[in-house]
């Protein structure tokens, strides 16, 4: 029962929920019921050690499960911060019109169309700096106090601060990766960027989406696509039109599946959950036959 758990949706919680928590409580209540028909003692016995590694097994599953849910409520939040990028996607790539259009960089762009200093009443103005010298000649005077508002170049273009939002996070994400500062990232960095996206692919697929992607805005790309780097610009462009690069990874043949290079690939473009549910598909059933070997091969050991 543990084991079905890893082959349903992480998505159906309840579902998920049932199958890791019955077998524990199966296990624990078995578990009462054989102490409660042995004698009491000191001495080890081979039937309970087996049923509390098989509880401790159950247990684990459960974890698991944990794990999995944990890792989907990441990757939710991460995929919403790709739904709000695209959903300013209009007002994004209007930015990055005009950043060419200006000659600027997109971050350059960034810093014009944030908030300004504001100061509503000039006389106010001339007053806080007279009572800066003396502040308790005004109780409500706060001399560091500062209004801002809205940027006079993203008034006249009609850019909100909501639009801005997302693509600063996205440069944030950028500049995370950016580690040598070059306004650049190569494939396994850009890679790793979209991760918090919720986007996964693997490293042999993220060069040739980044390389098509560049083709197709003009860009010549080199011959060794693995060093393929993408500018900031370049890079929200990508994650703006990211679903129509992304196909399933391929790995060829059914012994061409199990090389490490393809089992990397294929673990690199699936979802963290998904992963943990991968793994313990795997490695579940293969810990629980080595310890019931383990354990019969003890008690015939024993008994003869």
């Amino acid at each position: 029962v543990s084991y079905i758990q890893f082959w349903v949706d992480a998505a159906q919680a309840p579902a998920r929920a049932a199958l890791a928590v019955i077998p524990v409580l199966i296990m624990r209540t078995l578990s009462n019921s054989v102490y409660r028909s042995l004698p009491e003692g000191s001495q080890r016995m081979w039937l309970t050690d087996n049923l509390s590694v098989l509880t401790f097994l159950c247990i684990i599953a459960a974890v698991e499960f944990g794990a999995v849910e944990f890792s989907c409520v990441r990757e939710r939040s991460r995929g919403r911060k790709h739904d709000g990028l695209k959903s300013s996607g209009d007002k994004a790539r209007f930015m990055m019109k005009q950043a060419v259009a200006l000659n600027f960089t997109l971050d350059q762009l960034l810093q014009r169309y944030k908030k300004v200093p504001f100061a509503a009443d000039p006389d106010q103005v001339a007053v806080d700096v007279q009572d800066e010298g003396n502040p308790s000649s005004s109780p409500n005077a706060n001399p560091t106090s500062t209004s801002f508002t809205a940027s006079p170049d993203a008034v006249a273009e009609g850019i909100k601060e909501s639009d801005l939002l997302f693509v600063q996070y996205t440069k944030d994400i950028f500049d995370m990766y950016d580690t040598n500062h070059s306004h650049a990232v190569n494939a396994n960095e850009t890679r790793c960027a979209l991760t918090y996206f919720n986007i996964y692919v693997s490293q042999a697929q993220i060069s040739s989406v980044m390389c098509m992607f560049l083709r197709d805005q003009g860009v010549a790309t080199p011959a060794d696509e693995t060093k393929a780097e993408l500018r900031f610009s370049q890079f929200c462009g990508l994650l703006l039109d990211i679903d129509k690069y992304k196909l399933k990874h391929k790995t060829g043949t059914i012994v061409g599946k199990f090389r490490p290079a393809a089992i990397k690939g294929k673990f690199q473009s699936i979802a963290p959950s998904k992963r943990l549910d991968v793994v313990a598909r795997w490695l579940f059933p293969i810990v629980m036959i080595a310890q019931q070997i383990l354990f019969h091969l003890e008690f015939f050991l024993n008994w003869y």
